[in-house]
């Protein structure tokens, strides 16, 4: 996240960009789940912390993001921003609201063609949505943050502490009852060369349209 004042106008122009990117976000995972082919390990810790509750999908991925934005606030509550408690609060329900729909298109018996469709255009759409609402620069969501300080407490480098807290992820999915398949490793394989660039890409013209051209953050 950049470093900065933000004015009005640059608040109002992010916080859409922002809920644009759940929007996409949550189209992709409604549609990697519909696919049952696997999910991301977020996606399928989530799904396995429903299955042991008893809640919607939606409402295990709230609870999950508010767990993390609590240990965020305890940890280290300078990283929490607009996004964070954005992404945190709605995704969740974004999720449940498209799923319907997601349903609907995939039909209620889908094909393994149309399971292997709805899994690639769920990653990439999930990808597309991270790349969005990250470009906004206004707050990590709140596993990403908790990630990055982590990282920074252990002083490891944060790809290797992902690959570590994915691997938590996973295991936690299979004990509770995720799906953890194919769609696991094509998430891990996918997502981040898809959203890195976005983000490069997408940051300078949200910055230019806001009057924030000083906070770009290059994401390698």
């Amino acid at each position: 996240m950049g470093k900065g004042k933000y004015s009005l106008r640059s608040i109002a122009l992010r916080v859409p960009v922002i809920l644009v990117g759940v929007l996409i976000q949550a189209f992709g995972m409604a549609s990697i789940i519909m696919a049952n082919l696997g999910s991301d390990p977020i996606t399928a810790f989530a799904q396995g912390l429903g299955h042991v509750l008893g809640l919607s999908f939606g409402n295990a991925m709230i609870i999950y993001n508010i767990v993390f934005l609590l240990a965020v606030l305890f940890l280290d509550r300078k990283t929490i921003g607009v996004g964070t408690v954005l992404h945190a609060v709605t995704v969740g329900a974004f999720v449940d609201m498209v799923t319907p729909w997601v349903a609907k298109m995939a039909g209620p018996e889908p094909a393994l063609s149309v399971k292997i469709v709805l899994l690639f255009a769920g990653t990439v759409l999930l990808a597309v949505g991270l790349g969005f609402y990250q470009s906004a620069e206004f707050g990590l969501g709140s596993p990403d943050a908790f990630n990055q300080i982590i990282a920074g407490k252990l002083k490891i480098q944060l790809r290797w502490w992902r690959m570590i807290f994915d691997g938590i992820m996973i295991v936690g999915a299979l004990i509770m009852g995720g799906v953890v398949h194919v769609g696991t490793l094509l998430g891990m394989l996918m997502v981040g060369p898809i959203m890195g660039p976005l983000i490069n890409k997408m940051a300078p013209l949200v910055n230019k349209w806001s009057g924030n051209e000083d906070l770009i953050v290059e994401v390698k």
